[in-house]
């Protein structure tokens, strides 16, 4: 744990500037990593962006900003792998480009630098295929925006030396972070899978004309939504009892959907083009919705970070 001093982060896009934000606050040396120039100076913005807004909401001070960039340097060389103790790879959801990537880290680090995915699908047994040191890979799969959201899913593989799990769960910790170690690989982790199964029910409920997408989003913010900003689901379970819940679970868990694969509706969008905020249309028509999506998504994160700031 002591060891552990320089990071690298591999990844300029979405998730890998709000990685490097983390460790760096925390007073760490920290590469990120893109291919060309071109992402070199997307990794730069995109910290700048996360930087500024940490700063306009209070949660960070002009002086810490300053800090940051003294911290935190952006490279087209991976060769500087050579010389961190720890490397978060977030690169695109590509298992051979992953794994391209994993092999020429073996060849640039020492042995014991723990290499980590941060990957939200790929399973960590199919990322370290062929890897040298398999023992010292495992998922660290941090939640978007990465600098605000504390949860990181923590995943080895039957490789995984217990002493890699915590490593890494202690310097989640120490970072700021939220960690939960998984007990064994699943496809999609826990959150994803939980999040996409209430997806599939509503986007089922859509598809078979009980109500519009608008009115899925009123239900959810105007009754369990809030609730669960502050109350577990499972301590709901147990506040609500189980007795009640099993009742409700033997007559409505058969009615719930249960498509295998991609649901029609979903089908039918894409084909028609109709991708969402991207192009302009999806579920809602985006010349007629205000777009306030990224500031709403960070709203309760803003709140709890000023709490302990």
């Amino acid at each position: 744990m002591e060891e552990l001093k320089k990071f690298m982060v591999l990844g300029t896009g979405n998730m890998g500037p709000g990685i490097a934000l983390q460790f760096a606050r925390a007073g760490y040396e920290v590469w990120i990593w893109g291919p060309d120039e071109k992402y070199r100076q997307e990794g730069i913005s995109h910290f700048a962006e996360n930087v500024g807004d940490l700063v306009r909401e209070g949660i960070m001070d002009p002086g810490e900003a300053a800090m940051m960039g003294a911290r935190v340097k952006v490279t087209t060389s991976l060769e500087m792998a050579a010389g961190v103790q720890m490397v978060v790879e977030a690169i695109p959801e590509e298992l051979e480009l992953k794994q391209e990537m994993y092999r020429r880290l073996e060849e640039l680090c020492p042995e014991d630098c723990i290499i980590a995915s941060n990957t939200s699908t790929l399973l960590p047994a199919a990322l370290s295929e062929g890897m040298q040191h398999p023992e010292r890979f495992l998922v660290a799969h941090f939640w978007n925006p990465a600098y605000l959201a504390p949860l990181v899913e923590v995943c080895g593989s039957k490789h995984t030396l217990p002493g890699v799990k915590d490593a890494v769960m202690a310097i989640l910790r120490k970072i700021g972070n939220e960690p939960v170690l998984m007990k064994k690989e699943i496809q999609g982790y826990i959150g994803n899978r939980i999040m996409h199964a209430m997806n599939r029910e509503a986007l089922a409920l859509i598809g078979a004309g009980v109500c519009s997408a608008a009115d899925i989003d009123r239900v959810v913010l105007g009754s369990f939504g809030p609730r669960f900003a502050h109350l577990g689901p499972m301590e709901y379970l147990d506040f609500s009892g189980m007795d009640l819940i099993r009742n409700i679970q033997s007559y409505l868990y058969g009615d719930l959907d249960h498509t295998p694969g991609v649901l029609p509706v979903v089908e039918k969008l894409v084909a028609e083009g109709k991708l969402g905020l991207k192009s302009g249309q999806g579920l809602f028509d985006w010349s007629k919705k205000e777009n306030r999506i990224r500031e709403n998504r960070d709203k309760e994160f803003i709140r709890r970070r000023k709490e302990v700031s």
